[in-house]
């Protein structure tokens, strides 16, 4: 779905539905994926978002029944519960009388380009907090953070610590192996996540096991690479501008960093009522008119044993 290329500027609360669905298909590409794939979940009631989660590995040993013996019930599983903070993301927008009195030379409405602009910028914003959230408590003097994708995974996570690692073929099917071993078949990792010098590196697989897939099949405005495991799951590769290369001197493991997951196990929760994405007016001043785009939400990992998180490769080809 296009942008209109002019606003309703005398329309102050557009749909909320309709602007979620406009906002997942604005700049549909690689560097703002999850935004656009990510189911919307269950609304957050409160700014402490919880949800259960259970899992079951499989047995390892049985304990056979005589005949005629009593049944022996075990204890029951208790479910898991898991929580994340919602964070508030804006996009503001403030606009002259002089600028919104212009004609543009495009014949476009002034206010309406800089709020298709900002839009654009929410959903960059959405995108980076979905991947490098950092959780924070939020309070009256502090703003509250979201856990993103990268924080959430505790499980399976490898770093390489000089930051001279080749990304090989060898490493992503251990990164799938990895997921598989952890989770039951239908719950493997299969979406790859990563700068764009590793899918590169895919490119170079001296195996005829990579091939790319119409952009029609996910929101995005290109084909993307895709590589049959050997595990059995065929991964997308998406190269995605979030996912940090730290440099030498930076803080943690230096080097590009890899994140493999399932988008059937996340989702975006949005607070109840007034957390979807939509445009506020805010109060005049001075000889200019306020209004932002905000939003708060939170991501929910339904099971963070399914992701596999490594960092530490080589950031050249």
């Amino acid at each position: 779905m296009a942008f209109k290329s002019t606003y309703n500027t005398s329309v102050t609360n557009e749909m909320r539905e309709s602007l979620l669905d406009i906002l997942r298909d604005a700049s549909p590409n690689e560097s703002n994926y999850f935004v656009s794939n990510l189911a919307k979940g269950p609304n957050a009631t409160q700014t402490l978002h919880e949800w259960n989660i259970y899992h079951e590995g499989r047995a390892t040993a049985v304990a056979v029944s005589v005949q005629g013996a009593d049944t022996t019930y075990p204890e029951p599983q208790i479910e898991v519960r898991s929580t994340n903070f919602t964070a508030i993301v804006e996009s503001p927008v403030a606009i002259s009388r002089t600028k919104a009195s212009i004609a543009m030379v495009t014949g476009e409405d002034a206010l309406g380009k800089d709020k298709e602009r900002a839009l654009r910028r929410l959903k960059s914003k959405m995108e980076y907090a979905i991947i490098n959230g950092a959780a924070a408590v939020g309070s009256s003097a502090t703003a509250g953070q979201l856990c993103g994708i990268l924080g959430s995974i505790t499980s399976g996570v490898s770093n390489y610590p000089s930051g001279l690692q080749s990304f090989t073929e060898a490493i992503l099917n251990d990164m799938v192996q990895t997921s598989w071993n952890a989770v039951g078949a239908s719950y493997v990792a299969s979406t790859l996540a990563a700068p764009v010098v590793i899918k590169r590196r895919v490119a170079t697989f001296g195996t005829n096991l990579t091939r790319t897939i119409p952009a029609s099949e996910k929101r995005l405005t290109q084909e993307v690479r895709v590589y049959d495991s050997d595990v059995g799951p065929t991964v997308t590769i998406l190269a995605h501008k979030d996912v940090p290369i730290v440099a030498s001197a930076g803080t943690g493991t230096p080097g590009a960093k890899a994140v493999l997951l399932n988008e059937s196990l996340l989702e975006l929760a949005f607070l109840v009522k007034s957390g979807e994405p939509h445009w506020e007016e805010r109060a005049k001043t001075g000889d200019r008119e306020n209004g932002t785009y905000i939003t708060e939400f939170t991501l929910v990992n339904f099971d963070e044993q399914a992701a596999v998180y490594c960092s530490g490769f080589l950031t050249t080809t």
